[in-house]
């Protein structure tokens, strides 16, 4: 995109450094762009400009699943499904917070910034169907996911892959889009759009629907994602 390249120093290499994940916390323009690796049982830190990494040690069995900056806070989504508050100064460090889940069980959850509210988008799943569900987070304490029935205005974009970065995006039928909204990469090469369109709460039997290359995702395979521009440009639009 910008054709900018940045070079962090290198960090001691051991068996359990093997990263798994990554995120730039901001754009490079930004002072508070950090670029953060995660490994089986540590966190790396870079400041852009700075001649060394922090490290801080994780919980091997917690691997962070996906990360999103929300109202000037990383939040951490992790393998045991816990809502986790990253800090990056003065002190490299996590911690989770406690959520009550206001509805079923968690299958598949995505968190996606959508305007002032942060969602959790997870998936309900029948004997011949499945559907969308979303939540708010809900900070008043006991912290909660609270169930979103409908997304007004908004449309969300949601990757197979967690690690992949999720949007949200307000009147999309100025594109051609719908509200209510959830949309996908598209699993199939034949398919017409490079897209799969859902709306939130709609049951679709797995029997048929193309999307239900979801439930039997693999990691390792390589996916389509979604990329919001203004994430490298820094820009509001």
């Amino acid at each position: 995109y910008t054709g900018t390249i940045m070079k962090p120093p290198k960090f001691r290499h051991s068996d359990n450094s093997e990263i798994y994940y990554g995120i730039l916390t901001a754009p490079l323009s930004s002072p508070s762009s950090y670029l953060l690796l995660f490994s089986r049982n540590s966190m790396f830190q870079w400041q852009l400009g700075a001649n060394s990494w922090t490290e801080h040690p994780l919980i091997a069995e917690r691997r962070i699943h996906q990360i999103v900056p929300f109202k000037g806070k990383m939040f951490a989504m992790d393998s045991l499904q816990k809502l986790n508050i990253i800090s990056l100064a003065p002190q490299l460090g996590m911690s989770e917070i406690p959520v009550v889940v206001c509805g079923q069980d968690m299958v598949k959850p995505w968190l996606v910034v959508c305007g002032d509210m942060l969602l959790m988008v997870d998936l309900c799943i029948r004997v011949h169907e499945f559907c969308f569900q979303a939540y708010r987070l809900d900070l008043t304490e006991p912290a909660k996911w609270m169930k979103l029935d409908k997304l007004e205005n908004w449309a969300l974009f949601i990757s197979m892959d967690t690690r992949s970065s999720t949007f949200s995006c307000k009147n999309p039928e100025r594109w051609g889009g719908k509200s209510n909204c959830i949309y996908v990469p598209s699993g199939s090469k034949n398919s017409d759009k490079p897209w799969i369109e859902v709306e939130l709460g709609q049951f679709v039997p797995t029997s048929s629907h193309p999307i239900t290359y979801i439930l039997g995702w693999k990691r390792k395979q390589l996916e389509s994602f979604w990329v919001l521009p203004s994430l490298v440009y820094g820009v509001s639009e």
